[in-house]
């Protein structure tokens, strides 16, 4: 061990005034605080970006295509062709329409999707969250029966959205838009009656976010087009990729292969949920900047604690310097010290902030999914943020202890034995 590793220990486990131990453990705890409290926010809001994330991919496609107007009826086609890219895994046509839902004297705003039961498990996740086994396969709508008689349209309809109208599988609901289909395939308000059609509900589904469970209702798209009298026509085409972080090229392509088609408004996840994403992102960038000056105030402790060894060691500095010691190796010396302080206190920290990740992974915060949209925090432990957290606070660390050291390096002999 050199000598400079050697003195700044020794400097660190002083005990003859006690005065600068309990700095340098304020120093170490300090940074030990402003670690862990990084850590964890970042954890946290990358959880909860990624839950979000997941809820977003889940309900939804990883793109639509869409057609400018409402006559898009060519969509099998448009399957087909998008179909012929390597990246795509799937696609299945839908229809969304604005109604009403009542059931007794209980009504709500309601967003009805209609879809393909046999294609859409294979867009979505939706499957995975319906809570009565075979509810899904329910939906199928059968538009030209043998005998004539067009059975009930069903529907699947969010828990919360369930629970807010009390229904149970089985009720009938009373489902009112106040538009209507024309023959032309436009829309008409004026004076046309309100289309109204009786859904039987086979189930309900539980995505964990609320914006889609409260208000979101999946039926066959079939039975829309026939509430809406509007023909084979659909909304759009949900699209499934394979690397959902490729969808910018990928919608690019696809455009490129659409092109000679006609007008086609074609868009991804992340344009669809663009101002979400983005006041994530910042909200988690400001945090960490936030929570990043808790390190730079620990950092101020360093630099104390170094100056008060200097103001303490002047003595031990001017011998060492008169026996051949160098301004390099007194400053190596202090160097030393706030090096040993930051790392400590960042191990430590790293190590606090992985048990509150997992204290708050494993705590239930009773989050009400109106206003968070989710109900659980969840937490993100990813080992290269926290492995760039602990380079930051170590450096940050390293360049607070470039004054003192460089003070204690260019002290004279001569000042530190005048009075003795």
């Amino acid at each position: 061990m050199s000598y400079e590793r050697f003195i700044a220990l020794r400097h660190l486990q002083s005990r003859e005034r006690g005065f600068v131990s309990t700095i340098t453990v304020i120093a170490i705890l300090g940074v030990f605080l402003g670690v862990m409290a990084l850590t964890s926010v970042i954890a946290v809001t990358g959880g909860f970006q990624d839950a979000l994330q997941e809820r977003v991919l889940g309900v939804n496609s990883h793109i639509l295509v869409m057609e400018y107007g409402t006559n898009f009826r060519d969509y099998r086609e448009v399957q087909e062709i998008v179909e012929r890219h390597e990246q795509v895994e799937a696609t299945s046509p839908f229809i969304y329409h604005e109604m009403i839902a009542d059931h007794g004297n209980r009504s709500a705003g309601i967003l009805v999707k209609g879809i393909e039961p046999s294609t859409a498990e294979s867009v979505s996740d939706i499957p995975h969250y319906v809570e009565q086994e075979g509810a899904l396969s329910k939906l199928e709508y059968d538009r030209f029966p043998e005998d004539g008689r067009r059975g009930v349209p069903t529907m699947l309809m969010g828990s919360p959205l369930a629970d807010r109208l009390q229904i149970e599988p089985g009720d009938m609901v009373r489902v009112t838009s106040p538009l209507r289909g024309t023959e032309g395939g436009g829309w008409a308000s004026g004076n046309h009656a309100p289309s109204t059609a009786m859904f039987k509900v086979v189930g309900t589904y539980r995505s964990g976010y609320h914006d889609y469970d409260d208000r979101m209702v999946l039926t066959d798209y079939r039975a829309l087009q026939d509430v809406f009298d509007q023909g084979d026509v659909v909304t759009g085409v949900d699209v499934r990729v394979y690397d959902v972080f490729a969808v910018e090229q990928i919608t690019a392509e696809i455009r490129e292969m659409l092109d000679d088609r006609g007008q086609y408004r074609i868009m991804d996840w992340r344009q669809m949920n663009h101002n979400l994403f983005t006041s994530l992102a910042l909200q988690r960038a400001v945090l960490a900047i936030l929570f990043l000056f808790i390190v730079l105030v620990a950092s101020f402790n360093i630099v104390c604690t170094l100056i008060m060894i200097v103001l303490e060691k002047n003595k031990e500095i001017a011998i060492l310097k008169s026996m051949g010691a160098t301004n390099w190796g007194v400053m190596k010396t202090f160097v030393y010290q706030g090096a040993v302080i930051g790392f400590i206190g960042t191990l430590n920290g790293l190590i606090g902030g992985l048990l509150v990740s997992l204290l708050i992974r494993h705590t239930n915060f009773g989050l009400d999914p109106e206003i968070y949209m989710i109900d659980h925090l969840p937490v993100r432990i990813d080992a290269l943020e926290f492995g760039v957290v602990a380079l930051v606070a170590l450096l940050t660390c390293l360049v607070a202890t470039v004054g003192p050291a460089w003070w204690a390096s260019r002290m004279r002999p001569v000042e530190g034995l005048r009075y003795d």
